[in-house]
């Protein structure tokens, strides 16, 4: 055999050998994605019923059902991932307080079972392992956030306040993070100053608890490439219209308000996040849906409301509300400076992705 057959003769050796392995790599990937898709979870049937004064939606299925829930005004979305809908399945419903109708709806490898709401509610999901089931309560909402809020503005727009001293964090060049490069975003600390916002379970005021947060927050922010101003660095009380001049004038890419629920009844717990101009929307959605899935507190929802700064703010603007401080359990986080980075971390996840 000659030098140049035998070359001949191996490189075609090699090739099919290549296919040969090539055509195997299909065949496996072909049977992975077909036992995939069979080990996917079913929902077999969705039931709206009521109970005392709580409305419940029963989903029942095979598999290991695992629902998420995420609460946008009056439309609450339940995902259930790596999940498959019955075809053709048609939840039941009858006359309820809060329900004003279900669909279900697959997206990819997602089902989605979407609730709309007649009235404000807030929910919990109870995921019944090894049954496969998912039982989603519904409950009338008990804080009056809103009213509370804006009693609060309607106060502070007739007070004398200090002088407007806002802090500049400039962009950190030499980061690897260049998500946010050239990004303009305003941070305020809620309250400060005379005003001490509302109180927690031991007397710690609000105020000095939305400025360490807001500090981490531009910490981070700077840290993608932003400009970060913070509205105040330090222990003042700002004018409502200070704020929202300076955001307006700066040109700010987004606006974001950090405040602490309070509430007399200290059950209540979790995260709420406010926007007010349909631009303000997606932004809200972003980082109300990062805070939800980033802290795993309860989802009390994004919400509409005319607060002063994000009504008039230019830029999309919105209000977060991570925690309720008169809450036992979400006071102690709140003053956690580890948790506090988790918050922080989950706000700028949010702004990241909003861009």
């Amino acid at each position: 055999m000659t030098n140049k057959s035998f070359k001949s003769k191996s490189i075609n050796y090699f090739f099919d050998l290549v296919f040969s392995r090539f055509i195997w790599i299909l065949i496996f990937g072909f049977w992975i994605s077909a036992a995939a898709a069979s080990n996917l979870s079913e929902i077999t049937k969705i039931e709206a019923v009521r109970n005392l004064n709580i409305d419940y939606i029963n989903i029942n299925g095979s598999g290991n059902l695992e629902g998420q829930g995420l609460l946008l005004e009056d439309q609450l979305i339940i995902e259930f991932p790596n999940t498959k809908i019955t075809p053709g399945l048609k939840p039941k419903l009858w006359s309820h307080k809060r329900i004003k109708g279900i669909a279900a709806k697959q997206s990819g490898k997602t089902a989605k079972i979407i609730i709309s709401l007649k009235k404000d509610s807030v929910y919990e999901v109870v995921n019944i392992f090894g049954r496969g089931k998912t039982s989603v309560e519904l409950y009338d909402r008990e804080n009056p956030s809103k009213e509370l809020q804006a009693a609060w503005e309607t106060k502070m727009l007739k007070q004398k306040t200090d002088a407007f001293k806002p802090y500049k964090y400039l962009p950190n060049y030499k980061s690897k993070d260049k998500s946010l490069r050239g990004k303009t975003i305003v941070i305020d600390p809620g309250h400060g100053g005379r005003d001490p916002g509302g109180f927690s379970l031991h007397k710690i005021p609000e105020k000095n608890l939305t400025l360490p947060l807001a500090r981490k927050v531009a910490n981070y922010l700077q840290a993608a490439g932003a400009t970060v101003y913070l509205t105040r660095n330090d222990d003042r009380t700002n004018s409502l219209r200070d704020i929202v001049k300076f955001a307006n004038k700066v040109q700010a890419d987004i606006f974001i308000s950090i405040h602490y629920n309070v509430f007399y009844n200290q059950r209540v717990r979790g995260t709420e996040t406010y926007y007010y101009n349909r631009k303000s929307r997606r932004l809200g959605l972003t980082i109300h849906r990062s805070l939800v899935r980033g802290l795993k507190r309860k989802d009390r929802g994004l919400r509409r409301a005319m607060f002063y700064t994000i009504h008039h703010a230019k830029m999309p603007a919105i209000l977060i509300e991570p925690l309720f401080i008169s809450n036992s359990e979400e006071e102690k986080l709140a003053r956690s400076s580890a948790f506090q980075n988790k918050t922080a971390n989950a706000i700028a996840w949010g702004v990241k992705s909003y861009f």
